[in-house]
């Protein structure tokens, strides 16, 4: 995340740097789109793995043992779920898409769309080391991913 911000804010600053001068660089636009949309995919997996994102805490706080732990397998398992769903959705889309040039650059629009699938099958791993941390540790919270 942090290459992918350098990269877009320093081709950001040389673009207003060059307008200043009366010259602007039209691919410096794409790059810096094509890095804020992986970027923030990336935010989206730190924020799985620091346990950021909203949860269940309520619910979790007010049971413990196995009890806890059932639930922690049932919220997983829901998460899991949807992301199986949103890979193959992103994969479908990126199939019918790679064709496309961007305008600029003149790559496929699907290095853009690649994000989305890349990203989720690293929080689909990440769920699944959560899945497998609940019935490992003896006391588990949502929060301690």
């Amino acid at each position: 995340m942090i290459a992918m911000l350098i990269i877009m804010v320093g081709s950001i600053s040389v673009n207003v740097v060059a307008r200043y001068f009366g010259m602007a660089f039209t691919w410096i636009d794409e790059v810096s789109r094509l890095t804020f949309v992986w970027m923030s995919c990336m935010a989206i997996v730190a924020g799985l793995r620091r346990g950021l994102h909203p949860s269940f805490v309520v619910l979790l706080d007010k049971t413990s043992g196995v009890v806890n732990k059932l639930l922690l397998t049932v919220i997983n398992t829901l998460i899991l779920l949807f992301l199986v769903y949103l890979l193959k959705g992103g994969i479908d889309y990126i199939s019918k898409v790679y064709i496309q040039k961007t305008a600029i650059l003149g790559i496929s629009v699907a290095w853009k769309y690649a994000a989305v699938p890349f990203a989720t099958i690293i929080m689909i791993l990440e769920v699944i080391r959560a899945l497998v941390l609940v019935w490992k540790k003896d006391d588990c919270r949502l929060a301690d991913r």
